[in-house]
């Protein structure tokens, strides 16, 4: 897993843990919150060797 994707996971988690607190479920927060993140990466690539969507650059049409 890139620094990218680990980023990504991270912010997944933490919104998971938002969720959780504001459904208030105390217990096992940080579990049930990564394994909602785990779950999130693996619909958003489910195979490794695609990688991380990015944003391709396009042409910009010049005024004339």
């Amino acid at each position: 897993m890139t620094e990218h994707e680990q980023n990504l996971r991270d912010l997944a988690a933490m919104f998971a843990m938002a969720g959780l607190l504001a459904r208030g479920e105390v217990v096992l927060i940080p579990r049930k919150a990564f394994a909602m993140a785990d779950e999130f990466m693996q619909e958003r690539n489910p195979t490794p060797e695609d990688g991380i969507a990015a944003i391709k650059p396009t042409k910009r049409k010049e005024p004339k």
